[in-house]
Order: C-alpha cells, then sequence, then structure tokens
C-alpha cells in the first residue's frame, strides 16, 4: 500500500475509530448477555411456598458446630415436619410467622406475621394459652395462640385472626365499632316542640323526669324510676319526639345523653351476634350513667326486635334475644340513671315477658290527634309569621285546615273497608290522619306558596283555597295507597277497626248501601 503519510495517518485514523466502536459494541453485547444470564437464573428458580411456623421439632449442632434442625409447620391445612437451612437460626423461629420452603421443602427463610386471615370470635381462654373460638355459625374450635400474643390479655368475645390452616390465632383485632347501630346525641327536641299530647307529656314526666329531678324525695319513699317505658299507637303521632323530648329535659344541667337503638339492624342471621350487640348496647350505656348521668335507650320499631316467642311470625330468634334483652334489663348487673323507651306501632306482637311490671313499667298509648289537639299541632308549623291573606291570619287557617281535613264528607273520604262479619264501612281522612300528616299538608300549603312566589316574582300569601288545594292531595295520596295495603296488616299498624278489617274497596261515588256484602265498585283489596 502506498500513499503519502497524510493518506496514511488518515487511514490509521478510521480504522481505530471502527476498532473502538467495535469494542464497545462488544462491551455492551457483553452486558445485555450476562443481564439475560441473569433474568434467565432468576425465571429458573423454582418457587417458594408460604407456610405457618408452628414449633421447633428438633435441634443440634454437630462437632463441626453446623445446625441440623427441624420445624413443624402447616401449609394451608397441610401440617408437616420440615428441615431448617443451616443458614436459619432455628432459636429465633417464632410460632404464629410466616416461613417460606424451597422445592426441597426445606425452610429457608423468616417473616413476619401475616396480616390478614379468617376472623373468628373468642368464647374461653385457657392458663396454658390456648383459645375456644367460633366461626360465624357459632362452631367451636380449639387453637394455639402465636408467640406474639403469648402474653396478651384477650377477652371473651374479643375477635382473632387464625391463620389459613384453622389451628393458630395469629394476631388480635381491636374491638368492634358497632356506633353505626346506635344514634348518640342529645336531642334539642323539647316538650314546647310538641302540641296536642298534653296528657301523655304529663304521664311520661310523671315516670321519668320527675325521679331524676326529686331524687331524695323517691328514696324518701322507697320509690324506684321505671325500667322502662313503651310508646304504643299509631305511626306518626309522635313517640319518637315524646322520648327525644325526655332525653332534652334529662340533660338540662346533667349532660344526659339519647341513645337511639336502630332495632331491625340489631338482627342477625349469625348466632349469637344480635345478642352480642344488645350487651354492647347496654354495656355503652352503663359507661354513660356510671357518674350520675341520666341516658335514655331509645329502642324504636321495638317488636321488630322483640317479638313474642314462639309466635312463628319469624326464624325464631327472638328466643334467644329476648332473654338476653331481659337480662340486661333486670339482670345481676344494675342499671342505675338508665331508662329504657320503646316505641311499637304493633304492641300485640311484643312478648309478654317484656310488658310485665318491673321491665316496662310505664305504657302510654299516643293516639291519632283530635280536632283540638290537631289545632295545637297544625299551630306548632303554620305560625304567625308567614304571609296570609286580608282578614285572615294563621291561628285561622290552622282551623280551616282541621275542619276540612275532619270532615267527614264524600270529598274526604278515602275508601270502604270492610270487617269479619261482612259489614262494610267508610273510611274518611280524619280516621287515619297523623301529627306527621298534618305537617305534611302544612308543608304542602307552604310549597304551593313558594312556587306561586317563583312565578309572581313577589311573596304569595297563604290563604284559604291553598290550604284546601294541600287537603286536597293529601287526601288523594292517602286514597291511594291505601287501595295498595294488605288489608288486614294496613289495618293492623295504623289501629283501624283494632285490626278487624278484612277487604278494602275504593269510594263508591252513589251512595253506596253499606249494610249489604254483595257488590263491589271499582278497585277491591282483600285479605
Amino acid at each position: 500500500m502506498s500513499g503519502t503519510p497524510e493518506e496514511l495517518a488518515a487511514l490509521n485514523d478510521r480504522l481505530m475509530e471502527k476498532n473502538h466502536a467495535l469494542a464497545q459494541a462488544l462491551t455492551r453485547a457483553g452486558k445485555e448477555l450476562t443481564k439475560a444470564k441473569s433474568q434467565l437464573a432468576q425465571l429458573a428458580q423454582p418457587p417458594l411456598t408460604f407456610a405457618t411456623m408452628v414449633r421447633v421439632d428438633r435441634v443440634h449442632v454437630d462437632d463441626d458446630g453446623i445446625q441440623h434442625a427441624s420445624a413443624e409447620v402447616t401449609a394451608g391445612t397441610r401440617r408437616m415436619v420440615v428441615p431448617v437451612a443451616a443458614t436459619v437460626n432455628a432459636a429465633r423461629l417464632a410460632a404464629g410467622n410466616t416461613v417460606m420452603l424451597n422445592e426441597s421443602m426445606v425452610l429457608v427463610e423468616q417473616r413476619d406475621r401475616d396480616t390478614a386471615g379468617t376472623v373468628r370470635t373468642v368464647r374461653e381462654t385457657f392458663d396454658d394459652g390456648r383459645l375456644i373460638v367460633a366461626d360465624a355459625g357459632g362452631n367451636p374450635q380449639l387453637v394455639r395462640r402465636a408467640s406474639a400474643l403469648a402474653g396478651e390479655r384477650i377477652e371473651r368475645g374479643g375477635r382473632v385472626v387464625v391463620d389459613p390452616s384453622g389451628r393458630m390465632a395469629i394476631d388480635v383485632l381491636p374491638e368492634a365499632d358497632d356506633a353505626d347501630l346506635v344514634l348518640e346525641e342529645t336531642p334539642d327536641v323539647t316538650f314546647a316542640d310538641i302540641g296536642g299530647l298534653e296528657s301523655e307529656l304529663e304521664r311520661i314526666r310523671d315516670a321519668v323526669q320527675l325521679p331524676y329531678r326529686h331524687r331524695d324525695l323517691f328514696a324518701r319513699y322507697g320509690l324506684t324510676p321505671p325500667k322502662g317505658v313503651l310508646l304504643y299507637g299509631p305511626p306518626g303521632n309522635g313517640k319518637t319526639l315524646i322520648a327525644k323530648a325526655v332525653a332534652n329535659a334529662l340533660a338540662e344541667g346533667r349532660g344526659g345523653t339519647f341513645l337511639s337503638v336502630k332495632g331491625p339492624e340489631l338482627l342477625n342471621k349469625y348466632v349469637g351476634e344480635s345478642e352480642r350487640l344488645i350487651r354492647l348496647i347496654f354495656r355503652r350505656a352503663r359507661e354513660l350513667a356510671a357518674d350520675g348521668r341520666p341516658v335514655i335507650v331509645f329502642v324504636d320499631e321495638m317488636d321488630s326486635l322483640l317479638r313474642t316467642r314462639g309466635s312463628g311470625v319469624s326464624s325464631d330468634v327472638e328466643t334467644t334475644i329476648v332473654p338476653q334483652f331481659l337480662a340486661e334489663l333486670d339482670g345481676v348487673e344494675r342499671l342505675d340513671n338508665v331508662t329504657v323507651i320503646g316505641a311499637s306501632n304493633r304492641v300485640d306482637m311484643i312478648d309478654p315477658a317484656v310488658l310485665r311490671p318491673g321491665r316496662l313499667d310505664v305504657k302510654i298509648h299516643v293516639d291519632r290527634p283530635g280536632p283540638a289537639q290537631a289545632v295545637a299541632i297544625v299551630r306548632h308549623y303554620l305560625t304567625d309569621d308567614l304571609p296570609t291573606a286580608d282578614g285572615t291570619d294563621a291561628d285561622t287557617l290552622a282551623r280551616m285546615l282541621v275542619d276540612d281535613a275532619y270532615a267527614r264528607v264524600e270529598t274526604r273520604r278515602l275508601c270502604d273497608v270492610c270487617d269479619e262479619h261482612g259489614a262494610w264501612s267508610p273510611l274518611h281522612l280524619r280516621d287515619v290522619i297523623s301529627g306527621a300528616m298534618l305537617r305534611n299538608i302544612v308543608d304542602r300549603a307552604k310549597t304551593h306558596a313558594v312556587k306561586a312566589s317563583i312565578a309572581a316574582g313577589a311573596p304569595v300569601a297563604i290563604d284559604a283555597a291553598t290550604i284546601g288545594m294541600a287537603v286536597e292531595a293529601e287526601c288523594a295520596e292517602n286514597r291511594d295507597s291505601i287501595l295498595d295495603a294488605d288489608p288486614v296488616q294496613w289495618s293492623l299498624v295504623n289501629g283501624i277497626r283494632a285490626g278487624r278489617v278484612t277487604r278494602i274497596r275504593a269510594a263508591a261515588t252513589d251512595g253506596a248501601n253499606y249494610g249489604t256484602t254483595d257488590g263491589t265498585e271499582g278497585k277491591e283489596r282483600h285479605a
């Protein structure tokens, strides 16, 4: 090869650049090859098996200082004794911890306890640390404790997490938070907010408020406050309002508390769960009342929780719920400063043992309001500051509303009902009216006035026509809902004809003969 020195130098430089680039490529290829080999080796590793450590089976150290040990473990429902790798210190293996087994079933690693598992309820504890736990169906099982739980106090009724084999408790859960079952508050409802129930309020004051206001006099005469009060009657007539007003009155100066128990939510398909919730509620009531503060435990819809035992109406869960409730009410543990107030639309369905004196001592029937009581109720919602038509005031409008709603006229007739003897009779709006319904009528009138004010661009007065439209709308709504109801159940809940209604039919418009049993006109509903 010939050429000038400059050409040869340039050629040499180009060859060196090519060699350098080739060396870099070979280096990258080597790195990629090493990476691939590493990934291949990682992918080729056999899987490790999770297991739960139970106990060290055997361990000894030979003359060369090498450890030879085996351990009892559970993997799922499989119980095994496996060798322990020399790299694992057998003395540090703790019962309940998670351990790893290689493809040869050798224990090669120890990890912390699992944080998930099946939850069991503790039924009994033994001095040696073992526990009897029960599943959701109440089936008992004897389990050991993990090493981490050896010194921990576990109460009866507590909750523990068991390992997949179900043989060991590996963790303790905090106490269940059942706050959603109880509304804990001091109500802002006062007796002044309740209209038309003067006699009922006087009776409940004597039963509940008087013993707390005059403790010394009650002690002087050897009287004890009633443990419970039952408010019963048709729905919508102020039973819950009365309970809240009592709690508010008791709270004045003493920091009383109102525990509103959601009765139906206490019912649970699992054996013993409903009873546990009842114990929790009364325990909370005792804690709040320990320093002398009055506590009201209000159980709404009491008939759904404490039905007559053996009635066959439900799944007979009440055979255990009722005794638990009675044990809390008048059992060994005193229930000082705690008053149970129950409300029900169906007192006939409550177990007689709950209603006997010494338990629910006072029974107050909260009936439908008469015309005079209705005016007092309406005046709570139809106030003097509302815009009214010229020549009328709120008191006049209230009386107009009540006169219209309580009139026994054809326009306020809802339907015809038939009793067990086959006798038909008319049912008017006044026969089913309640405090809640009267408030709803007033709200209808106010809503109509608001809509009219929006359209007019200025406040529109509430007048007799507005009140009449509201009553008519409420009447029409109730007329439709009654015709869709089961006659017997509807009459029992609403206290109509003492629950003896067997048939309901749409009201005839031509003056039907109510003494006859033949012929129906319009829609009819049978029991």
